[in-house]
C-alpha cells in the first residue's frame, strides 16, 4: 500500500473569516496502524520543517509530541489493526505549527479528562507502577503549547499546536 503522502501543497487559508493565515506547509500523510509508521511520518515532517526553515528550536519537541500522538492513535485508537488508518495533518505558518492526528477509534472521554491530574504525575511515581507505560499524553502536554482532542467525521483526533518563538510547553 502506498501510504505516505496523500496530498501536499502550499496555499493560503482563511480562518474564521476574520484573520488570514498563510500556511507554508499544508500536508497530510496516511499510514496503516503499525509500529514503525511513526518513524516514516517523523522523517517527512522533519524534511518539511527543514525545507521551510522554521521552528529549528522546537523540532525535537514537535517530533516527539507528534510521534507520541501517532503511537497512541495506532495502538489505542486503532488497536494496531493495519487495516485501520492513521491520518496525520500538518499545517505550518510563520506563527504556529498545528498537527492533527486522526484514528478510526472511538477515542476517550476527553470532555471529563483532567489535564491537571496528569500534570501531577511524576516520573518517580510512574516508574514504580506495575505498567510504567502511558507517557504519551504527559509528553505532549509538556512539549506543546496546546493539546486538544475531538471527534470529526467518524474519527477521533489529537491536535497539537506549537507557537513560533515559544520555548515552553503547554502545562
Amino acid at each position: 500500500m502506498n501510504s505516505y503522502i496523500l496530498k501536499m501543497g502550499l496555499r493560503s487559508e482563511r480562518r474564521c473569516q476574520v484573520a488570514e493565515e498563510r500556511w507554508i506547509v499544508d500536508a497530510e500523510w496516511i499510514v496503516p496502524s503499525e509500529f514503525g509508521q511513526e518513524k516514516r511520518i517523523s522523517a517527512r515532517l522533519t524534511a518539511c520543517l527543514d525545507a521551510c526553515g522554521l521552528y529549528a528550536d522546537r523540532l525535537d519537541d514537535m517530533i516527539t509530541a507528534v510521534t507520541e500522538a501517532i503511537l497512541n492513535a495506532s495502538e489505542h485508537g486503532n488497536g494496531l489493526d493495519p487495516g485501520r488508518l492513521v491520518r496525520v495533518q500538518a499545517r505550518i505558518s510563520e506563527e504556529r505549527a498545528v498537527y492533527r492526528v486522526l484514528d478510526e477509534g472511538g477515542g476517550f472521554p476527553f470532555e471529563a479528562w483532567d489535564a491537571a491530574k496528569l500534570a501531577e504525575t511524576t516520573c518517580s511515581r510512574k516508574l514504580y507502577e506495575d505498567n510504567p507505560r502511558g507517557w504519551g499524553l504527559k509528553l505532549m502536554l509538556l512539549l506543546a503549547d496546546r493539546v486538544g482532542f475531538g471527534r470529526e467525521a467518524g474519527s477521533f483526533y489529537t491536535e497539537i499546536e506549537f507557537r513560533n518563538g515559544s520555548l515552553t510547553g503547554g502545562l
